[in-house]
């Protein structure tokens, strides 16, 4: 028997997809998120892309299982701006945004989905 998830990518498609993620219960409970991310998302997005199970944000180096994550259970992406390094500092020095803007960029961060047009 293969274990599967919806997978949905708000990047991309507005509908579920079946995704085979192992071929045992126990095998799915230890994939990791990272890993999960790898079958599913394209590597040059993986920075800045979020991964969601019931409007909670999956950290990469917990495991499917410690989210209680089961067969069928639905995952969605999120695709967010340009994912900064501490490199990119001094790129922006005298670059300000006004609050206004700041408040409205982290309000449009936390919908866990986007408003359908």
């Amino acid at each position: 028997m293969s274990f599967q998830i919806y997978f949905r990518d708000w990047g991309h498609q507005r509908s579920d997809v079946k995704v085979c993620v192992s071929s045992s219960e126990e095998e799915l409970r230890n994939t990791t998120v990272e890993e999960l991310k790898r079958k599913l998302i394209p590597e040059d997005q993986h920075d800045n892309t979020i991964l969601l199970y019931q409007h909670e944000t999956l950290k990469k180096n917990r495991t499917l299982g410690s989210y209680g994550i089961k067969h069928r259970d639905e995952i969605r992406a999120v695709r967010r701006g340009k994912t900064r390094t501490f490199e990119d500092d001094d790129d922006d020095e005298g670059k300000e945004i006004s609050r206004t803007q700041s408040l409205e960029y982290l309000a449009l961060m936390q919908q866990p989905e986007p408003p359908v047009m």
